[in-house]
């Protein structure tokens, strides 16, 4: 079942990908202390207080087009659940060090790594589910491409200085109903007569 949480549980995922990834890069010293003290969920901007690495940051939820007005979904043979909402979350990296030439290897690496594993299948070690048939059962992570418009839209909505940043798309999340099943009469056995009517 995927609740209310997994917006919360993929980026961390997310911030522990990342971490596992810059600690593995060969031939850089990153100087790298924990995924919570290195790679911060807060907007970046100049002044950011324990001088993360890194921003994580999720700036847009919206709808997915592709699963919207989804049928209700079958629970056993009496019962119908509402399907799961579809979103699209779209995340900002930005590398914060004071030393360019260290923002772009960390921008390289998460690159690198995420094109080789743009899968999520697990959350915090525990496998993602359906939502009872209503998603597949991995998230998918991709590289967006932004026109120079719409990240002059991002940065002026952060109200900060532009950065060098990765935007992407990480999909289909989906958000399970809290509503109790439904009961419904289906069809489960349907007979044909026929014959002359008299």
């Amino acid at each position: 079942m995927s609740n209310y949480t997994i917006l919360h549980d993929a980026t961390l995922e997310l911030r522990r990908r990342i971490h596992a990834a810059l600690s593995a890069a060969a031939d850089a010293d990153l100087n790298l202390s924990t995924p919570e003290s290195d790679i911060t969920l807060s907007p970046p901007s100049t002044n950011m207080p324990g001088s993360p690495l890194l921003s994580l940051y999720l700036y847009h939820v919206e709808a997915s087009n592709d699963l919207r007005n989804q049928p209700r979904l079958a629970a056993g043979d009496t019962g119908l659940r509402f399907p799961p909402e579809a979103l699209h979350v779209h995340y900002l990296i930005t590398p914060l060090d004071d030393d360019e030439r260290l923002n772009q290897l960390m921008l390289g690496r998460v690159i690198q790594f995420f094109h080789d594993e743009p899968f999520l299948d697990s959350l915090n070690g525990a496998p993602l589910d359906d939502s009872f048939g209503g998603n597949s059962n991995q998230l998918r992570l991709s590289l967006e491409k932004l026109s120079l418009e719409q990240l002059s839209q991002v940065w002026s909505a952060l109200d900060v200085g532009y950065r060098v940043s990765l935007s992407y798309l990480l999909r289909v999340v989906t958000i399970d109903t809290a509503q109790a099943v439904s009961a419904a009469h289906r069809v489960i056995d349907a007979h044909m007569a026929v014959g002359l009517k008299e």
